[in-house]
Order: C-alpha cells, then sequence, then structure tokens
C-alpha cells in the first residue's frame, strides 16, 4: 500500500495489514477499542463496556508472561485491566451464545490481545467480527469505511513524518501540551479545535496537523495529532 491507496482507504483489514512492524501494540489496542465504541450499546453488559474502559487507559501493557509468577506479577501490576479480563469472560456462556454475540465476541477478541493474540491478528479480528457478524450485511462496507477513518485518526499519515517545534509546547506556559493532555484524559476531543488554534498562535504552521484538529469527524483516544503533542508516538 502506498500513501495515495492510504488516504481514501476503506479496508481497514488491509490498511492494518501495510503497517505490520511499523505500529505500536499500543495504536493497535486503541483502534480496537475505537471499533468497539462503534457497537457501545449493543454489548450485552456492562462488564464488556468496562474492559474496553481497561484497555484505553493501560494499552501500552504488555502481553501476558509465559510463567505463572510472571502472569501473578501482571494482574498485580494491571488490577483494573485483570478484574476487567475477568469479568468480561465471567458471562460468556449466557452473552457469547445470544443472538448479538457478535458484539460480545468483538469485546473477547479486544482482551486476547494480551493473550492468544497479537494486537494486530485482534486489531483485525475485532475489524472483522464487527463489520461481518454484528452489522447487517447491507452495512458491511460503511463499516469498514468508518472504521478506516478511526485508523487515519489514530495513525494519521505513516507516509510523513510531522516533527513537533519545542516552541509549541513552551508557548504560554505550556499550554498545547495541557490542552493535549486534558483532551486525551477527559477523551474530549471536542476541543480539538481549540487545540488546533493555540498551537497556530504557538507558532504552529503545519497544514496536516491543524487541519485534523478543526476538520469534522470522529476523534478517538490515540489520536495522532494529541499523541504526538504527548510523546505517545
Amino acid at each position: 500500500m502506498n500513501e495515495a491507496q492510504w488516504l481514501p482507504g476503506t479496508s481497514p483489514v488491509g490498511m492494518l495489514q501495510s503497517l505490520r512492524g511499523k505500529i505500536s501494540d499500543r495504536k493497535l489496542r486503541l483502534f480496537a477499542c475505537a471499533c468497539c465504541r462503534r457497537v457501545w450499546d449493543l454489548l450485552p453488559d456492562d462488564a464488556n463496556r468496562n474492559l474496553v474502559v481497561a484497555v484505553e487507559n493501560y494499552p501500552e501493557a504488555p502481553s501476558w508472561p509465559k510463567s505463572y509468577d510472571g502472569l501473578q506479577e501482571w494482574a498485580r501490576k494491571y488490577p483494573e485491566l485483570d478484574d476487567a479480563m475477568r469479568a468480561s469472560s465471567a458471562g460468556e456462556r449466557e452473552w457469547g451464545a445470544w443472538d448479538g454475540n457478535g458484539s460480545y465476541w468483538a469485546v473477547k477478541y479486544l482482551g486476547r490481545g494480551f493473550y492468544k493474540l497479537s494486537p494486530l491478528e485482534s486489531a483485525n479480528t475485532v475489524s472483522l467480527k464487527i463489520a461481518l457478524e454484528v452489522r447487517p450485511r447491507s452495512e458491511k462496507n460503511a463499516e469498514f469505511a468508518a472504521q478506516a477513518d478511526l485508523l487515519r485518526d489514530i495513525v494519521g499519515n505513516p507516509y510523513r513524518s510531522e516533527p513537533i517545534d519545542s516552541a509549541w509546547l513552551q508557548w504560554h506556559d505550556g499550554l498545547v501540551g495541557k490542552l493535549a493532555r486534558s483532551i486525551y484524559d477527559d477523551r474530549a476531543f471536542d476541543r480539538l479545535p481549540i487545540l488546533g488554534d493555540a498551537l497556530e498562535k504557538a507558532g504552529c504552521s503545519d497544514a496536516d496537523i491543524l487541519h485534523h484538529c478543526r476538520k469534522p469527524g470522529k476523534h478517538v483516544r490515540g489520536c495522532w495529532v494529541v499523541d504526538l503533542l504527548l510523546g505517545k508516538t
């Protein structure tokens, strides 16, 4: 895949494959979370929603260690994530068997990105399950297109690098960084236009960065501009 194919692309699975070895596990998990949020109201229980939130809070957590002692240490280090994974799986016999089971299994495979599956395999499976098992067949292409937009929001344009000028982050007592942090922590992506204005006043003239802050549409945790400013790329 090249830049001309990436920018208008509507196949998230193909786009993900083109990023193999070039995208962090954290970004992959946040993309899978964003896909799960698209079927938020279809998830059978709050335990499933809580798992999505827990993964969003700890997307950088490593995969499960292979040893028993290592797994116990992982659970102590990430108790919110460990508890959420167990609670979401507790009702598998009930939630995984009903007619809308695709939404439950999408979250299940999100969790499996920490065990059994790589984060890339997990993201691929979550995307496919939502588009092919949860949405009506007539909405499959629209769902894939929406997911592709989410992936671009998280990754940006992988064929270009966007430099950060330290002067932007120093301007006005670090206002740009504070705004980016509040957007990330509060999931307040409606503040992105405010961030764009602050960046421009701080001296940013990068058209891609400013356009992304001001363009309408869905933004999610992992948004590439916010991540860039927070040093999370």
